[in-house]
């Protein structure tokens, strides 16, 4: 879906240098300010050749003057402009300029240097910073970059560059490093670089946070038999989190009084299984939260989804009550916060050793660590014209990393059949002009192989994935709810199994239907199976015919799992002082 593009400002270059040879450089950074914000805001999804050229226009004169000697931008500025790195190299990548290289390399050689580099510097630089050297300038300024250049993952993974620069970046910590507006970007985004440099990075932001938030008064807990708190930001239907864990928390209900925490302020949630309901607000009620959380009586608080939203990272790093667990919400451990507990699903993990994967004790309950509500789409049967085979990519943008890609790119080699790759991503690219860099990266590099659906509604979206011929999961970070819809349109699917969780769960749900045959655990068995599916009609056609012939009810959305759940809070419950004085790390496996 092409979104048409918002009208842009004016911006008039000689007025700008005028200001800038009259020395008045805040009124230079008001007139960059207002184009920058434009961008910040506003995303273009196609450009002109008027366009470009504005564009063109606007960073010429921003590079010149940013890169002058006498320049300075005053210091009431300095932060929002650091704020602007991501945007700023997603437009340039956008220019005839490509990378800010040149400029880096220029104000490398001068003295006075530091704001201007921190501005410019992202990971589609090739010249590597030195992030000691940056820190050690000026920590509080360093942190508002280094949290702005990890931010670049939603549409600079598919460059090589990228990947081994945030690598590089993730795997750096310094102790200056402080704590601003946006760490969910970095603490969220990590996960997709490499599936490895995560771990370093949120230990460091969890002991960051940590140091930052042990100045505040502890929450003053009581707690009262059977009382729980649950705090989400995406408890709405539809959305994956609710999706996934409706069910479980489903089972409390009898038992446990439960007051749900809406963490997005002015959010659609589902309060339904609540007993109470509250708000929290960042930004009115601060790091604490309302009276109600700060002196409180819960045996037991669950976070579905931390790391998804700066609130959901904030209060997972506070001691809030005597027993905290989190769900595979976003599928990947904490790494370091206030949870106790990781709740998953044997069927899912890896038989030996799981826990190596999890900073908090395992907990594995019978089945997939996860509920999936039955999707509510009622089936077309419609399909395409047989000119082409339509490959399904349900991915977010930050799934596609540059090994995907390589790994794409060798199924277009090892068939002749006319194919086209349709990537689901949503509104993924949505923010500070992420788009165009990685559509116009990805259609170099796949050109009519390729189409980008963008920004369909669910109704929209699985009437666009029925038309498909096969879906195929992403690595290293593979899909879920993605999986469950594709077969839920019985839909001959392919995945690829790692050591994670994230990209295990769609094998499992593949072995549940019985399509074992359809699991690779290599590129070159994942490259091989995709290339039979598209090739090989007759079996394509087999496949999808078993699958319309599974009893989906009882496997892929069955409910009976659920209750493994309740009976995994009351053995935590009933055993956490226990649990907690032997130290153990194994995990805790709740039977059948």
């Amino acid at each position: 879906m092409t979104q048409p593009n918002p009208a842009a400002p004016t911006f008039n270059a000689e007025v700008t240098f005028d200001l800038f040879r009259a020395g008045k450089f805040d009124d230079v950074c008001e007139h960059f300010d207002k184009v920058l914000l434009f961008l910040h805001a506003n995303t273009i999804y196609t450009l002109d050749d008027s366009g470009l050229h504005f564009i063109n226009v606007f960073l010429k004169t921003f590079f010149y003057v940013l890169s002058q000697p006498g320049f300075v931008i005053p210091d009431h500025r300095v932060e929002r402009f650091l704020q602007y790195n991501r945007v700023i190299s997603n437009v340039t990548a956008m220019s005839s300029f490509k990378t800010t290289d040149a400029y880096i390399a220029i104000l490398s050689k001068q003295q006075v240097n530091f704001v201007p580099l921190l501005i410019l510097w992202s990971a589609r630089n090739t010249i590597k910073p030195d992030r000691k050297a940056i820190f050690d300038m000026s920590p509080h300024l360093s942190s508002i970059w280094y949290l702005e250049y990890g931010s670049l993952f939603y549409s600079g993974l598919i460059s090589e560059t990228v990947v081994n620069n945030l690598r590089e970046h993730f795997e750096f910590s310094h102790p200056g490093l402080v704590l601003v507006a946006n760490i969910q970007e970095v603490y969220f985004g990590s996960t997709y670089v490499d599936g490895k440099c995560d771990r370093p990075i949120k230990t460091h932001l969890n002991a960051a946070l940590t140091n930052t938030l042990k100045g505040l008064p502890p929450a003053r807990n009581r707690p009262k038999k059977n009382k729980i708190a649950v705090f989400s930001g995406y408890w709405r239907a539809g959305h994956s989190v609710y999706r996934n864990y409706y069910h479980y928390l489903k089972t409390l209900r009898p038992t446990y009084h439960l007051t749900f925490y809406k963490l997005i302020p002015g959010a659609d949630c589902d309060e339904t299984l609540f007993d109470d309901v509250q708000s929290y607000d960042l930004q009115r009620n601060g790091v604490p939260g309302p009276a109600s959380l700060q002196d409180n009586d819960y045996e037991m608080v669950i976070f579905p989804d931390v790391g998804m939203y700066t609130e959901s990272i904030l209060l997972a790093n506070r001691r809030l009550a005597p027993i905290q667990i989190c769900w595979p919400g976003h599928s990947v451990s904490t790494f370091g916060s206030q949870m106790d507990y990781f709740i998953s699903g044997k069927d899912v993990e890896l038989a030996e050793n799981p826990e190596r994967n999890y900073s908090e004790r395992l907990v594995l309950v019978p089945g997939m660590g996860v509920i999936h509500n039955k999707p509510t789409y009622e089936l077309t049967n419609k399909r395409m014209p047989a000119d082409r085979i339509r490959i399904n990519c349900p991915w977010y943008a930050q799934k596609v990393n540059h090994n995907m890609l390589q790994t794409m790119k060798k199924i277009v080699v090892g068939t002749e059949k006319k194919i086209v790759f349709r990537l689901f991503i949503e509104h993924s690219l949505s923010r500070q002009n992420d788009f165009l860099p990685f559509v116009t990266e990805i259609k170099k590099e796949m050109g009519d192989n390729l189409e980008v659906v963008n920004g369909l509604r669910y109704q929209l979206y699985m009437e666009q994935l029925e038309q498909g011929d096969l879906s195929i999961d992403s690595i290293h970070f593979g899909g879920c709810n993605t999986i469950s819809d594709s077969l839920f349109l019985r839909t001959p699917t392919i995945s690829w199994e790692g050591e994670k969780w994230y990209n295990r769960i769609g094998p499992q749900m593949l072995r549940l239907v019985g399509m074992q045959e359809c699991i690779a655990t290599s590129e070159e068995e994942y490259i091989k199976l995709v290339l039979r599916m598209i090739n090989d009609d007759a079996y394509r056609a087999d496949v999808r015919q078993r699958l319309e012939k599974v009893d989906l009810d009882s496997t892929i959305y069955s409910t009976a799992d659920a209750p493994y759940f309740l009976h995994a809070v009351d053995y935590l419950i009933e055993n956490h002082a226990k649990l907690q004085k032997k130290g153990e790390r194994t995990a805790i496996t709740i039977q059948r």
